[in-house]
């Protein structure tokens, strides 16, 4: 009987615990909201600013499209201020140091991104924000922004890209909006100045917790500026202020060097390749395949640059370098199948030529010299026949004698019965064939040195083809600083607190006044210092 008794107790007990604090909290929210006004900046003086900490968890960039110019990445927004009219005693209202309120009813920062590129400028997901008893209102709503990104292609596919996004009040300027930079874990803000003037720089500019690396970029460098600017108006001087996050990211080559890069290379090395085909028609068909190939890979690769007449980029430059490569080859190919193809008979060789591509060139590029015709030039004589001759017996009257003895053996046969006009026309005859025979082989030599030019100049132009190649490609890829960038990618630190949840209940005290969270955005040193010193988990 007493245990059951006392368990009722218990029973009740814990209910009148668990359902007091949230009759507290009900009655408290109707109380802080039934005369608040979301439409009035929460300041007791007019002429005074609300102070917002403004900062941003950077949970994946999402694409950079580089033809249209758009950068889309997920961000996670946190905004801090003070609103002196959400306060109350936790001693009068059952110990409750928080309440989620919908930012719907409350007054929030109107702060925009300002290079919004497509979308919604403004936050479109109302979260519900988290307000201390001392007045500190709290805000961590998700977003994705498409913003606007200056892509430099100029060294496109080994290229590093900085993007800025540009936050700050849409209505309300730097005199009555005041915002700062939220630090982040191990960092802190500094003063600097640059050619512009002043501003307050972070090192890591953004939350990488909660980072999920992108497959095609990696973050090499993350920071934040607070600049205030002044602006000249017809009332008056005006002055704005802006929290401009600087985003740098380089792209991961692996993926263009193997499916542009190399192709490119092999192009480039089939177009050397053209002076090893022996100059017959296929050579031209083998350039010519090779340059309507460079031409499709050329509108391939205008689909993934954006259309600018600012710059080429690096991968145009070598593929324009290897077209005109190619189209050279074509022509000197034409050049040498026409020599390849000369006549002997229409064609007579240059004495310097011969001199040049026969008896120079040909030792210094590895190619075997041509023979020389030992036989001479007699003009009538029986022995240029050639091999018509070889295989017949000697004639006494085809020996070349002079005309005492030519005579002498005309008389004798004359006194045989044969005619002398007879035997002079039987060796004009021959005389004649002979003649014939032996210009032909001339021909035939000429036409034969004709060709042995052409793969002599083949030859010539495979190795300066293949030396232009070398160069070209190191001369282009040299200029890419990505290719001798070795720093390593920002480091994802550890959770150390969570990105949407309450960051502040175990910090909220007597002590913790919006004077002393304010003073605790800046410190007062403008000394230079370096970004591991600033910010000593900024790199792996």
């Amino acid at each position: 009987m007493n245990s059951a008794f006392l368990l009722r107790i218990f029973v009740y007990a814990g209910l009148f615990f668990y359902v007091n604090p949230n009759r507290y909290a009900d009655q408290m929210y109707e109380d802080l909201l039934y005369y608040y006004n979301k439409n009035v900046r929460p300041v007791k003086n007019a002429s005074e600013s609300v102070k917002v900490k403004f900062g941003s968890s950077l949970i994946r960039i999402i694409d950079v499209d580089e033809v249209n110019q758009v950068l889309t990445t997920n961000l996670w927004l946190e905004m801090q201020w003070f609103d002196y009219r959400l306060m109350w005693d936790p001693g009068r209202w059952g110990k409750i140091r928080k309440l989620h309120v919908p930012v719907d009813q409350i007054w929030i920062p109107d702060i925009l991104l300002y290079n919004n590129a497509d979308g919604e400028p403004h936050i479109t997901i109302m979260s519900d924000a988290i307000v201390y008893y001392n007045g500190l209102v709290v805000w961590k709503p998700p977003s994705i922004y498409k913003s606007f990104c200056s892509i430099d292609i100029e060294y496109f596919p080994y290229d590093t890209q900085t993007c800025r996004m540009k936050f700050g009040g849409w209505t309300y300027n730097g005199f009555l909006l005041d915002v700062r930079q939220l630090p982040t874990t191990g960092c802190e803000v500094v003063n600097k100045a640059d050619d512009e003037g002043e501003f307050q720089f972070l090192g890591r500019g953004m939350d990488l917790s909660g980072y999920y690396p992108s497959l095609e970029w990696d973050l090499m460098e993350l920071n934040s500026a607070r600049h205030e600017k002044i602006y000249a108006g017809c009332c008056g001087q005006d002055f704005y202020i802006d929290i401009t996050f600087k985003i740098e990211i380089r792209r991961k080559t692996l993926f263009y060097t193997v499916n542009l890069m190399i192709p490119c290379m092999m192009f480039a090395i089939l177009t050397s390749i053209v002076f090893y085909v022996p100059p017959i028609e296929h050579k031209m068909t083998f350039s010519i395949s090779i340059l309507v190939t460079l031409t499709v890979f050329y509108l391939i690769l205008i689909d993934l640059v954006p259309p600018t007449s600012l710059v080429i980029p690096l991968i145009g430059k070598y593929l324009l370098f290897t077209m005109f490569l190619v189209s050279i080859s074509i022509m000197l190919s034409v050049i040498s199948l026409n020599f390849y193809r000369r006549d002997g008979s229409s064609f007579p060789m240059p004495h310097w030529m011969k001199v040049v591509f026969i008896h120079t060139l040909p030792r210094y590029i590895c190619i075997k010299t041509a023979e020389e015709d030992d036989g001479s030039d007699r003009g009538s004589s029986i022995s240029d026949i050639g091999p018509f001759m070889d295989s017949r017996r000697p004639s006494p009257f085809f020996i070349t004698v002079n005309e005492r003895q030519l005579n002498g053996r005309l008389s004798e046969l004359k006194k045989k019965g044969m005619h002398p006009d007879l035997i002079r026309n039987m060796i004009q005859n021959v005389e004649f064939i002979a003649e014939y025979f032996s210009s032909l082989k001339k021909e035939d030599k000429i036409s034969e040195d004709w060709s042995y030019v052409a793969n002599v100049i083949d030859r010539i132009f495979l190795i300066i083809f293949s030396i232009m190649n070398v160069v070209g490609t190191w001369v282009i890829l040299i200029n890419s600083p990505a290719l001798f960038d070795n720093r390593t990618p920002l480091a994802i630190n550890s959770v150390a607190r969570p990105l949407s949840g309450d960051t502040f209940e175990h910090f909220i005290s007597e002590n913790f006044t919006q004077i002393a969270w304010w003073a605790s955005t800046i410190q007062n040193s403008t000394a230079t210092l370096t970004d591991n010193e600033l910010c000593p988990i900024l790199y792996q």
